[in-house]
């Protein structure tokens, strides 16, 4: 069989009881903890959570392959950059400063606005660059993970950017604003190199008109838009995604419903009755997930607003980030473990009572009786028809979840966490099989040797 199809038959979902954890070592090199992580199949980027104004890291790494140390990936830190000529080539990291053990990363340029420095206003694309919300002048940007540079910046809200979703192939972003709309872009990937675009723009003709001019600059621009202008929402966006394969853009915001837009035309498609939610997520079946925060309820629906599923969880439990599997089949969420649980429950109820809520003492015991309670903290893993809990990776106390990521084939599972660690969760075995699979495909030498002792 293929390579692909032998990781694909092992993802972290087909056999999550053989899923074990390992830590990266030194990961005071790793811009931790993270905001956002992006694992591709040979770098792993880092953004920390000081966005917008974020620190970037880039490591090498290999998953699936075996370090000869009963590891099952390769993972190797990024280094010094030696030889830059007059400093051009922006280096990762700098030495160690006398103070203390702090690595220096490159942290990109940005006046943030107070109150939206969160995981919302941040997402990596496939190419390996970030891009950013919450700037004090309503833009968006564009920034590279070498050297956290920008390379472009966009405006099309009134407001600063609340949140912010890519698709899955980083075709199109959504990004949703405190004026209360939601915009579309399309970001097109690079085709030729920087050189290129320079020599030809110095060796344009000079008697060409400002109009081709023009139209030449917007050609080269990355983030063509906004295409579309989402309207419906009244108050401030608190989460937004989009699949360009399925052409939806889903959005929620405070006291309204979720929004279902279309990409082509960006006319609302429907709308979610009754339903808050302070994230949503949407999954290559079209099936919407969304997390209540002050119900403490995951639901699913369709795309036509039918409800699939609700479960309930414990008060004494958050969820920070969730994540569906690549076939749209499951999904993993983060749970952390709330601070002044009963202080949260009495303001909450509180609040209820403001809005002419009238709790009933028997309606809130059964209530209690249907909840599920989750270990906190830790990844489970959930069935996305039933949101049923299947398996349960547990963490330690105080390593509550700011970030998890799944790598293109879902066989490793990327966590950080608030302690400054990075936990790869991954199925040990399956390194052994791809080199197996190596060796089929003719790969010989001393050079598996020391893969093949672990």
């Amino acid at each position: 069989m293929p390579l692909a199809e032998v990781l694909h038959l092992q993802t972290i979902f087909r056999n999550p009881n053989e899923v074990k954890p390992y830590v990266v070592p030194s990961p005071e090199r790793c811009n931790l903890p993270a905001a956002a992580i992006h694992a591709s199949s040979d770098t792993v980027v880092v953004v920390d959570m000081n966005a917008p104004a974020a620190r970037v890291a880039q490591h090498k790494w290999q998953p699936n392959t075996p370090d000869g140390h009963g590891t099952p990936f390769l993972f190797q830190h990024r280094k010094i950059t030696a030889g830059s000529a007059g400093g051009t080539l922006m280096r990762m990291f700098k030495a160690p400063t006398a103070s203390g053990d702090e690595w220096r990363f490159p942290q990109a340029v940005a006046f943030s606005v107070s109150g939206i420095r969160s995981q919302a206003i941040v997402s990596i694309t496939c190419d390996k660059e970030i891009i950013t919300g919450g700037h004090a002048d309503n833009s968006i940007r564009l920034i590279s993970s070498d050297g956290a540079k920008t390379l472009e910046t966009a405006y099309g809200h009134c407001a600063p950017v609340s949140c912010l979703g890519l698709s899955p192939d980083s075709n199109y972003l959504v990004t949703g604003s405190r004026d209360t709309t939601v915009l579309l872009w399309r970001i097109h990937r690079v085709l030729v190199s920087h050189s290129n675009v320079v020599s030809e723009h110095s060796t344009g003709s000079p008697t060409s008109n400002s109009s081709s001019h023009v139209i030449e600059k917007n050609r080269r621009r990355r983030i063509e838009g906004p295409i579309q202008v989402l309207r419906g929402h009244r108050c401030e966006i608190i989460s937004c995604c989009v699949n360009s394969n399925l052409g939806i853009v889903v959005s929620c915001s405070h006291s309204s419903d979720v929004l279902l837009h279309s990409i082509r035309r960006g006319r609302l498609i429907r709308r979610l009755d009754d339903v808050e939610a302070h994230i949503v997520c949407l999954s290559s079946e079209g099936v919407v997930m969304t997390w209540n925060e002050s119900q403490h309820t995951l639901s699913t629906f369709t795309l036509n607003g039918t409800p699939i599923a609700r479960a309930q969880f414990s008060f004494f439990c958050s969820i920070s980030c969730m994540q569906i599997s690549i076939d749209g089949t499951s999904a993993l969420i983060g749970v952390n473990s709330l601070e002044n649980d009963r202080a949260y429950n009495n303001s909450l109820n509180s609040q209820l009572n403001k809005s002419g809520v009238d709790f009933d003492s028997e309606s809130e015991e059964t209530d209690e009786n249907n909840r599920t309670d989750l270990p906190s903290p830790s990844v489970c893993f959930l069935d996305m028809h039933t949101l049923e809990v299947f398996h349960v990776l547990r963490l330690g106390e105080g390593q509550d979840i700011t970030a998890l990521t799944l790598n293109q084939d879902n066989t490793n599972l990327l966590v950080s966490t608030l302690d400054k660690q990075l936990i790869i969760f991954t199925d040990p075995s399956l390194s052994l099989k791809v080199v197996d699979q190596m060796l089929k495909l003719g790969w010989e030498g001393n050079g598996l040797q020391p893969l093949i002792k672990s």
